[in-house]
């Protein structure tokens, strides 16, 4: 016999639904979220998926709206639809873009309206001081038997994460394999050579870059980054006797003014990374970008062996000094107006499990699952311990985004960092 979580036996639960269910179809935009969230955590997958049901045909007029900036979520949206025929062509979703939906979220939260049943957002410099600190976005947190989700990423929940990290071509002659991050500050080491073909988007224009050189003003970044610069220079930094408020701050400096190429668009510029025959181009972008590689090696081109052989044909180091690149996060949350909050709560379950995840982003280096239990593709550069799990292994050699710290150090750092973009 299957059992219930506490208070919340089938009966109970279905009775609670159709009471919902009746009123809601009254006034759906009334809906108590927050409640409804707190009850499908203590409910078995059986109880969620009839309550979502019954929401569902208690609003004949409502879709359930999924706000994101990523296509996986409409990819598992189209396999949700198939696990669950009921939720058939009930499902919509709307491709977003960070910078011209905040306004919108913005707005929506100053104003009490709906605007999704389920977003998906990974500004974390905007999540906390807008949106979580208003309460206008709830996380709900699949437990059970499946599910290994850690602590500090359920609150706001973690949906996906990424590892950004410097990416070239390793098949040119003459490559200056990136090996201290003080490289990219251009200035020679005691053993190696400063570095001038880093290609970076603008922080004034992609956040996820603003986030990762905020980030490095943390204290535990300005540790790596000092056993770094020791390490590259044969000499300890003192960056207060520059003006510095740290070592942090001094890197941001250097590796801004040194940047050889700004380019517009990770994708753009990893699709093209083999037809830099002179530069030798270092591109910060994803690993997961990598899909759209264009290595051209006819005998591979349309093949199952063609991914591995065009993620081959890239290189990068997991052993830099210093950092190997960047952890961020996409969470994902559910308004405090919602309409659907029960189909919500079981489309996060569903992204969440291993089925859900590889139907948004299986089968890709880069992407990352906030469920710990659900497995990593395998041949991924961060399984370098056997039996560790990927992103483990990442977030020890990269500088890992935390929400609290960029919501604390914004607006000093944003400042400090627009003086440095203005005077290149």
């Amino acid at each position: 016999m299957r059992k219930s979580h506490g208070k919340w036996g089938f009966a109970a639960v279905f009775a609670a639904v159709l009471a919902f269910a009746a009123a809601a179809c009254a006034s759906a935009p009334n809906v108590d979220v927050e409640a409804s969230i707190k009850a499908a955590e203590g409910m078995t997958l059986a109880e969620l998926e009839a309550a979502a049901k019954a929401e569902l045909e208690a609003n004949p007029g409502e879709n359930f709206n999924a706000d994101s900036l990523t296509s996986g979520v409409k990819k598992a949206l189209a396999k949700f639809e198939k696990k669950y025929p009921w939720a058939a062509g009930r499902t919509t979703y709307n491709s977003k873009k960070g910078s011209e939906y905040q306004p919108k979220l913005s707005a929506a939260q100053k104003a009490g309206s709906y605007i999704a049943d389920f977003v998906m957002l990974q500004d974390a410099s905007f999540l906390k001081n807008a949106m979580l600190d208003t309460g206008f976005l709830l996380s709900y947190v699949p437990r059970g038997e499946g599910f290994g989700i850690a602590p500090e990423d359920q609150n706001p929940l973690v949906g996906v994460t990424f590892s950004k990290i410097f990416i070239y071509d390793h098949t040119k002659a003459g490559l200056d394999q990136l090996k201290n991050v003080w490289q990219m500050t251009g200035a020679d080491g005691v053993n190696l050579k400063g570095l001038h073909n880093v290609s970076f988007q603008s922080p004034l224009g992609e956040d996820v870059n603003m986030n990762f050189l905020i980030m490095l003003t943390s204290e535990s970044s300005c540790q790596r980054l000092a056993a770094a610069y020791k390490s590259y220079f044969g000499k300890d930094c003192d960056p207060a006797a520059e003006g510095y408020n740290n070592i942090g701050f001094k890197f941001i400096a250097e590796f801004i003014k040194n940047v050889g190429y700004w380019h517009a668009s990770d994708t753009r510029e990893i699709k093209a990374l083999n037809t830099y025959a002179d530069d030798g181009r270092i591109v910060f972008a994803g690993l997961n970008k990598l899909k759209d590689y264009e290595y051209h090696k006819d005998e591979y081109k349309g093949t199952d062996k063609y991914y591995a052989k065009t993620v081959a044909a890239a290189g990068w180091n997991t052993e830099v000094e210093g950092f190997d690149g960047f952890i961020y996060n996409m969470w994902t949350l559910i308004p405090r107006t919602a309409r659907l909050p029960y189909t919500a709560c079981l489309f996060v379950r569903y992204l969440l499990t291993e089925e859900g995840f590889n139907a948004g982003w299986g089968g890709i280096m880069g992407y990352y699952s906030g469920n710990q239990a659900v497995p990593t593709m395998p041949g991924d550069p961060g399984n370098g311990v056997p039996g560790d799990p990927a992103l483990a292994v990442w977030k020890e050699h990269c500088i890992v985004e935390n929400v609290d710290f960029l919501d604390s150090a914004y607006r000093s750092v944003v400042k400090f960092i627009n003086m440095q973009m203005a005077s290149r």
